[in-house]
């Protein structure tokens, strides 16, 4: 197998924040702890002396009863978080359909490897790996679909509230497209299975995933928890409380992004952008925003409304049907996990930047925070077409015309680039400058305009060429197109669009075993592998 590293730097692919966080930017020092090959002895006793042994209980009895259902629970994950000296390494994402994407797969071996190599460490401390489960995001059309080999499967419904709670209805008609989409191949019998054990046995989404998810990393110990639950939520209570009152989230968070753009002497993108209230509402009509009225509070699109004593009282009484926001649910989530890593994407990454203030307004150590793994998969067959073409995996992260025009220029018999002659025109028109300063200011002019006239006769002329000889050159230009867009589907990575069973279809079971032993938590580069 040949392994390719590329700086992220090189792709290009990451909002700038994240960039800076991948170099190491010395001005982002203080606004969150970076990742480590091993933890923070701080942070460990910080946490050691945060989580109490209720909150233990809690989590354990919460995991036990969401795995009631399936066989083979990792049990022993379960008691070990009842010790003072575990922890967990936690990643999240949505419930798409069939894992969606394939860098679902790369956030949970990250955090699968790293609770193994600290584990490793055998410092007295556990490790266990998390998968917190997006259940009560409301967007259906981010996760509905997968595709693979290029088609997309979509599952069609009429979505309503958090798609964890949604019935599973319709997922045995998506089961026969898919099937009739498989035909015969090779593993294509395991992956009907699969998805026919997941969604037609389970009568919901969030339980569907959750054996989904067991099945394909339950043998590595990774534990999954479905946040959407009252016990843990009534652990929740005084945060959302203070939320609805003081205002921490928006507060926190433009502090935060305001010290950011001093820092770093320049204004930042924002990546989510905080509300007074960062909540949503769970009722009968689904999972409203709650927005500051000049009455109290209402939830967006309805007809309820609370004043502030009853909001209180409202979340004291029903704490489970309150969810919150991006911005919110990271508070959440490390308040009701022992955890001291996550992991996450560029974007998600990019949002918890902006909670340094926020996490300290609310009185909880930050984690740890790791870019996900970034992979490249790339077949022998392709591997053998990039040879042939004489190109370098980097080349392909290139816009299609940019790589087009690049290795037009490098193969063509002709000499395309006509900078020597704009040079020569350079020197010419600096002649007639010298001599223009000799006469009066509308000579001057003339000769400005008659450069610009020039040079862009060259620009037009160099064009052409370059349009000539890529006719000329067609059918190595459309191997090379071709190429590009089987390693990007759609301009995109292809972790962003190919689903996990393309390359069941080809490697069948031993496709998840090969990215566990190859991908590594600790390399900071986008990752090529050749298959």
């Amino acid at each position: 197998m040949q392994i390719h590293r590329l700086p992220h730097t090189t792709t290009k692919r990451l909002p700038d924040l994240v960039s800076r966080v991948v170099s190491a930017d010395p001005a982002l020092a203080g606004f969150y702890r970076p990742f480590a090959n091993q933890p923070d002895a701080v942070h460990v006793q910080q946490q050691e002396k945060r989580f109490t042994a209720q909150q233990r209980l809690t989590l354990k009895e919460v995991l036990t009863a969401q795995y009631k259902h399936i066989s083979n629970a990792p049990t022993n994950q379960f008691e070990s978080l009842l010790s003072s000296k575990t922890f967990t390494i936690t990643t999240g994402h949505q419930l798409n359909l069939f894992t969606g994407p394939l860098y679902f797969l790369y956030k949970i071996i990250d955090v699968i490897k790293i609770a193994n190599q600290w584990n490793a460490l055998q410092d007295g401390n556990t490790y266990v790996p998390v998968y917190w489960m997006a259940s009560e995001d409301h967007d259906f059309k981010e996760i509905n679909h997968f595709s693979v080999n290029g088609q997309t499967i979509h599952w069609s419904r009429q979505q309503h509230g958090p798609v964890g709670r949604l019935s599973t209805e319709g997922l045995d008609q998506v089961l026969k497209v898919w099937k009739h989409h498989l035909g015969d191949r090779p593993h294509a019998e395991e992956l009907q299975d699969l998805f026919a054990q997941s969604y037609v046995a389970h009568s919901n989404l969030v339980d569907a995933a959750r054996y989904l998810v067991h099945q394909l990393f339950g043998r590595y110990g990774l534990v999954i928890i479905d946040g959407d639950t009252p016990r843990l939520k009534k652990e929740f209570v005084p945060y959302l409380q203070r939320e609805c009152e003081e205002e921490l989230i928006q507060k926190g968070s433009q502090t935060t992004v305001e010290k950011l753009n001093n820092a770093l002497q320049t204004k930042i993108k924002v990546q989510v952008n905080p509300r007074n209230i960062n909540l949503f509402y769970m009722g009968e009509s689904g999972r409203q925003r709650i927005e500051k009225t000049t009455t109290g509070y209402g939830v967006v699109d309805t007809v309820i409304s609370f004043s502030k004593k009853e909001l209180i009282k409202e979340i004291k009484s029903h704490p489970e049907r309150f969810s919150p926001n991006a911005l919110f649910r990271p508070i959440y989530q490390e308040l009701v996990l022992p955890n001291l890593v996550t992991v996450g994407g560029g974007s998600e990454l990019a949002y918890w930047l902006q909670l340094s203030e926020v996490f300290a307004s609310f009185d909880l150590p930050m984690p740890m925070l790791k870019l996900r793994s970034s992979v490249l998969l790339i077949s022998n067959k392709q591997q053998q077409k990039l040879k042939k073409l004489d190109i370098s995996v980097a080349d392909l992260f290139l816009p299609t015309n940019e790589m087009i025009n690049r290795r037009v220029r490098q193969i063509s018999n002709i000499d395309i680039d006509l900078g020597e002659f704009k040079a020569h025109l350079d020197q010419q028109f600096g002649a007639l400058y010298a001599l223009a300063q000799q006469t009066d200011a509308s000579f001057l002019g003339a000769v400005e305009a008659q450069e610009k006239k020039q040079k862009k006769g060259i620009d037009r002329l160099e064009k052409r060429l370059l349009k000539a000889q890529r006719i000329k050159l067609v059918d190595h230009v459309n191997r090379l197109t071709e190429l590009q867009q089987q390693l990007f589907p759609m301009g995109d990575l292809q972790e962003r669009r190919v689903n996990f069973a393309e390359f069941v279809l080809q490697f069948g079971d031993d496709f998840i075993p090969f990215l566990m032993k190859h991908i590594d938590p600790n390399e900071k580069d986008f990752m090529c592998f050749s298959l």
